[in-house]
């Protein structure tokens, strides 16, 4: 994503574990729920979502979890939503609009591994960073000696998600002659690249890197420091959510349950700042 704190190295992808994310449908009764996170005694705190993004959120494989959703993002806003004694809720969201349903009052908060950028800032508040990210290129095996390097690209079809900031990075440092074909999801993506559509997909470190434990046929060439950061996002002026976020963030920090769920989903410890 998007865009989408801590930095991941390979063995992030370690974790195989099934994730999901639902998509933002926006109900009569959602709009009643969402500007104010616990704001008039409301016991909910809903998040939208872009899911499946593997292994920040996907779709939960058993009936246990409470939400019906998991991954390292859905992990950790639920144990926010739990210390702040909410019951959580999450609306499946393609990210390509996943602010404007925010602003329209679907979700509380977007909580989908986005990067905070300058632009977005202007438009919407973030938590403190949470995840620090890298961009990274993914192409098929058969292709890894051939694309190496974002520039080896030159000519080919590279493909990006809609709306993220990997969409933003490789339409600013595409080689000549190459075009960007943006897709709605990731599963869109990986798709594409398995058929022979694109030549490569630009994105998320992270979400590249798991689906290269889960199909062996494609694999990472490239990593791409951009410094990125993700952080959960709230409507212009929603401080009440926003505070909840944050406190949550710092409980999780401090009581090490932020460290259990790095480890869980990268197989690893969180680096430290």
């Amino acid at each position: 994503m998007s865009n989408k704190a801590l930095r991941i190295t390979a063995i992030a992808a370690v974790a195989v574990l099934g994730l999901g994310l639902a998509a933002c449908s926006s109900d009569d009764d959602s709009s009643s729920t969402t500007t104010e996170a616990g704001g008039g005694g409301d016991s909910k705190l809903v998040i939208c979502s872009d899911i499946p993004y593997a292994p920040m959120e996907m779709e939960a494989t058993d009936t246990k979890t409470p939400s019906g959703y998991t991954g390292f993002d859905i992990d950790l806003v639920q144990a926010i939503a739990t210390g702040a004694d909410k019951t959580l809720e999450v609306k499946v969201t393609p990210f390509d609009g996943i602010f404007a349903a925010m602003d329209a009052g679907t979700c509380d908060a977007v909580v989908s591994s986005v990067s905070i950028t300058d632009e977005r800032k202007q438009n919407m508040d973030f938590s403190e960073p949470y995840f620090d990210a890298e961009q990274s290129v993914m192409v098929t095996k058969a292709n890894a000696e051939k694309y190496k390097t974002l520039a080896d690209l030159t000519g080919q079809e590279i493909g990006v998600q809609s709306g993220t900031t990997g969409e933003e990075y490789v339409n600013s440092h595409k080689p000549s002659g190459s075009t960007v074909k943006a897709l709605p999801g990731a599963s869109d993506l990986f798709a594409a690249l398995q058929s022979g559509t694109i030549a490569a997909v630009v994105q998320d470190y992270p979400i590249n890197a798991y689906r290269t434990t889960q199909d062996k046929n494609f694999v990472i060439t490239e990593k791409i420091p951009t410094e990125e950061q993700y952080g959960m996002a709230v409507k212009k002026g929603n401080t009440e959510t926003l505070d909840l976020l944050n406190k949550g963030l710092s409980t999780a920090k401090s009581d090490g349950t932020y460290d259990k769920l790095y480890e869980k989903y990268f197989g690893e410890k969180p680096p430290t700042s």
